[in-house]
């Protein structure tokens, strides 16, 4: 995924993208044909990765109700990424906030359907058919579901799966496959120790003991992908703590 090496072994995978587009587009203004083309492959690198992280996040928070008179939501999504992730400084920008990725996303993505709230008005020739503010703020109890609340909400799921299929292919890689098996029945069937002891042929206390490598497993693999989007150190465990439950919450 990553565009180029990671400039620093001490560098999450947004920030060596960030510095690869920084060093790329000061050697281009220097006269350095490559730096742009550096510059815009991390650039389009890290586009990507956040699309497909947040997808589902943008497109659950502008189908609430308080949202969906602004537009079609995949037209949403497809025009924020468009005009708003293409501009240079977006993450620049976001990094000097010290907001989480997920948060800035979230603004940002009010702001661009205000923006395409105004931009209709105009063409419309109207100036208070619609208020626009009202249109693209998260407003809990307006009717519906709070749209940061729907967004949470499918922000932690694609997380976790991504964390999970991370976890899956580990335990394949080592031979662990069944551990994964022992999980999904607990976890996801929600089959009591002794159903899945009689299933797989194994103990209860080795079920129990595969759910709980298993758990540790996808606790740190969430735990890295935070990293990776730029939670810092001190914040990891509440973050974890935070998608997980709101995974618990949904019944995942």
């Amino acid at each position: 995924m990553a565009a180029d090496h990671f400039p620093s072994t001490h560098a999450t995978w947004i920030d060596a993208q960030l510095t690869i587009a920084e060093s790329g587009a000061r050697a281009a203004a220097a006269g350095d044909a490559g730096g742009g083309a550096r510059a815009e492959s991390a650039r389009d690198a890290l586009r990507r990765h956040v699309m497909g992280r947040y997808a589902a996040a943008l497109g659950a928070y502008v189908s609430t109700p308080q949202l969906r008179r602004v537009g079609e939501r995949d037209e949403l999504v497809s025009g924020f990424f468009a005009r708003t992730m293409s501009d240079p400084g977006f993450f620049l920008r976001w990094k000097s906030s010290g907001m989480p990725l997920r948060r800035w996303l979230m603004n940002a993505m009010a702001f661009h359907c205000r923006g395409v709230v105004r931009d209709r008005q105009r063409e419309d020739g109207r100036t208070a058919a619609v208020d626009a503010a009202a249109l693209a703020e998260s407003v809990a109890g307006a009717g519906g579901e709070d749209p940061a609340a729907a967004f949470d909400r499918a922000w932690a799921l694609a997380l976790a799966n991504d964390a999970y299929a991370k976890v899956q292919a580990e335990l394949a890689e080592r031979g662990r496959g069944d551990d994964d098996d022992v999980f999904r029945m607990h976890v996801v069937d929600g089959m009591g120790y002794a159903q899945v002891a009689v299933r797989t042929g194994r103990t209860e206390a080795e079920c129990r003991n595969a759910v709980r490598r298993v758990a540790a497993a996808l606790r740190a693999a969430v735990r890295d992908l935070l990293r990776e989007e730029g939670v810092p150190e001190s914040g990891l465990d509440a973050a974890v703590d935070e998608v997980l439950a709101i995974m618990e919450r949904d019944g995942r």
